[in-house]
């Protein structure tokens, strides 16, 4: 199943000419539209086409996933002392705060490492529309979420079929949530902020990061295998990596990372709504 799902995601990269905004297939060569030589690569060899011309790889994305860990355990940290601060929800205010306290440092590790080397940041991280039509993003968007949806319902059927207890998903209790109607700032801080944070941090600069120096099939399954590590829960590792490799695919195909956002959002999203029975 995995080579399978690793072979479909180094198929089918489409490829933008750079002069008439035409697409044309993965093989080609010159562009069917004008004739121009397609930006595959850079004159050093490096895969350029559908980056958005991104000024940093695999060494910046390296040093970046360190600084990132850090920043869990600085996250870990700061949770777990605020959440002391209110002990009636203790681990719903720890959860919130360990969120945010991971966003605010995403971002400056993102520009100083990468987006500030480029003429046009907002497009060197994919932070503009989608270059896909409104109704096609939307398909490709419900599409990498219903794989995403899918590896973790197969992973659960399967995990709990072979009896392998420590690697079962945790699940996510009560205590989680914020009560009454503050359970809308779990939502936010699960479903609205750690997507953006994650797709950022993830697809906008990892994944970009290691398009220009490896090409797009190996970036996107590289990606998806640092989300997955980066998670630090064994029991979701496995359905994380094939999240990673929908959400890397539809960074690709759209060029955006606001598609990658709105599916990540709405597993959680989903996730929670389902912990608590709705």
């Amino acid at each position: 199943m995995v080579g399978a799902v690793v072979a479909a995601v180094m198929m089918d990269f489409d490829l933008h000419c750079a002069k008439c905004g035409r697409t044309s297939g993965a093989d080609a060569l010159h562009c069917a539209g004008c004739g121009a030589r397609l930006p595959r690569t850079d004159a050093g060899g490096r895969y350029r086409g559908g980056t958005g011309g991104a000024d940093w790889g695999t060494r910046q994305v390296a040093v970046g996933l360190l600084l990132f860990l850090g920043l869990l355990f600085l996250a870990a940290l700061v949770s777990g002392g605020v959440g002391a601060f209110y002990p009636a929800q203790e681990r719903a205010l720890a959860t919130w705060a360990g969120v945010h306290v991971l966003a605010w440092g995403v971002g400056p590790i993102v520009w100083f490492l990468g987006a500030r080397r480029s003429a046009d940041p907002l497009r060197a991280l994919g932070l503009m529309r989608p270059r896909t039509s409104w109704w096609l993003t939307a398909a490709l968007t419900a599409g990498a979420l219903g794989v995403s949806l899918l590896a973790a319902a197969v992973y659960g059927v399967v995990v709990d079929g072979l009896g392998l207890e420590a690697l079962r998903p945790p699940e996510v209790d009560d205590d989680a949530f914020f009560s009454g109607a503050a359970i809308l700032l779990t939502f936010q801080a699960v479903a609205g902020v750690t997507p953006v944070s994650e797709e950022i941090m993830f697809r906008s600069f990892a994944l970009r990061g290691f398009l220009r120096d490896i090409g797009p099939g190996p970036a996107v399954v590289g990606s998806a295998v640092l989300f997955s590590v980066l998670h630090l829960e064994p029991g979701i590792m496995i359905p994380i990596f094939f999240t990673g490799l929908a959400l890397g695919w539809l960074h690709v195909k759209t060029g955006s990372v606001w598609p990658c956002v709105a599916a990540h959002a709405g597993q959680n999203g989903l996730a929670l709504l389902a912990a608590r029975g709705f």
